[in-house]
């Protein structure tokens, strides 16, 4: 683990060293998934030739009023989780690169990128766990928080540049 003694020590930028983590956070819920559909059988195992069709038939299921279960509907979670994941990748990213640019001090770009590495592992948590409808209104408080070191970072850095 010594290629973390440098953000440990607090040499290096832990929000540079978020971004991949953040990318293999988002990919989790998509291997719990397909982990989940091979070992159960579910459409006959996942189908990786074509993950995205098994995906689709899924979800054709669901919007023709056919009842999912249980295990199905963990399955379309995880995917938009991962999805979710993904979109949201690109704006974190910015966020970085721009407080990294903007020189955003040290220690504000570590505690925004904590709040947002624990507020996406939960969230992806929730996503998948969550299938009821009055607890999913607490994975969106998790996913509004999550927004909140990103829009902080980018203020922090208009302030800066000016």
């Amino acid at each position: 683990m010594s290629f973390l003694t440098p953000y440990l020590n607090g040499d290096a930028s832990l929000a540079i060293g978020s971004l991949p983590l953040t990318l293999l956070i988002a990919a989790l819920p998509h291997w719990y998934t397909i982990a989940r559909a091979e070992v159960n059988k579910v459409q006959g195992g996942w189908a990786n030739e074509n993950p995205r069709s098994f995906v689709a038939r899924l979800n054709a299921k669901a919007a023709a009023g056919k009842k999912l279960t249980d295990l199905e509907g963990t399955i379309l979670r995880g995917q938009a989780a991962q999805q979710n994941g993904f979109e949201w990748w690109a704006v974190w990213a910015a966020a970085v690169i721009l407080g990294t640019f903007a020189k955003v001090p040290q220690a504000d770009m570590t505690r925004y990128t904590v709040i947002h590495v624990a507020c996406r592992l939960v969230y992806n948590y929730l996503y998948v766990t969550t299938a009821k409808r009055s607890l999913s209104y607490l994975r969106t408080i998790v996913f509004q928080v999550s927004i909140y070191p990103a829009i902080a970072i980018f203020l922090k850095a208009a302030t800066l540049l000016n």
